[in-house]
C-alpha cells in the first residue's frame, strides 16, 4: 500500500513538474510577437546593408505553439521560438541549404544572434535581441 501511495505522488509531482516546465507562450509579449512581420533593421548596434536586388531577412512568430518562419537573406527559416518574462530563445532554427554569395554574411549574422539571443525588450513596433546584455538585432514589426 505504501508502495502505491509513493507511485502515485511521485507521478503526481513529475506531472507538475513537467506541467510547468513546457507552458506556452502566453499573455501580451505573444499577442504583439505573433502579429505580423519583423524585418531586421540592425545586427549588433549597426543598421544592415542588403545587396542590390536582395531582401531583407525577416521572422514571423506564429501564436502559442511557438513556430517560427522567416528569410534569412538567401534561404527561409523554421524552428521555434520562447519567451518567458524577459528572456526569449530560438531552439531548433534551421534553415534551407542554398548559397548566395552576395547575401550570406549578413544572413549567418542574422541567424547567429538568433541562436545566441538569451532576452529581448519589445518597445512599440521594435523587437530588440540580447545575448549577455549585449544588442545583437534589431526588427521591426510590419503588419
Amino acid at each position: 500500500m505504501n508502495t502505491l501511495r509513493n507511485s502515485i505522488g511521485l507521478l503526481l509531482l513529475s506531472t507538475t513538474l513537467m506541467a510547468t516546465t513546457c507552458k506556452k507562450v502566453t499573455g501580451d509579449a505573444l499577442q504583439s510577437l505573433s502579429e505580423g512581420q519583423w524585418n531586421l533593421t540592425k545586427l549588433n548596434g549597426e543598421a544592415i546593408v542588403v545587396p542590390e536586388g536582395g531582401r531583407v531577412p525577416s521572422l514571423r512568430m506564429e501564436g502559442t505553439e511557438g513556430k517560427l518562419s522567416g528569410f534569412g537573406g538567401c534561404n527561409q527559416l523554421f524552428g521555434e521560438y520562447k519567451v518567458e518574462g524577459e528572456k526569449i530563445s530560438f531552439p531548433m532554427l534551421g534553415s534551407t541549404k542554398m548559397y548566395c554569395e552576395s547575401t550570406m554574411k549578413l544572413e549567418q549574422s542574422f541567424t547567429q544572434a538568433l541562436r545566441e539571443a538569451s532576452t529581448y525588450t519589445l518597445k512599440g513596433n521594435t523587437l530588440t535581441l540580447f545575448s549577455a546584455g549585449k544588442e545583437t538585432a534589431t526588427l521591426v514589426q510590419q503588419k
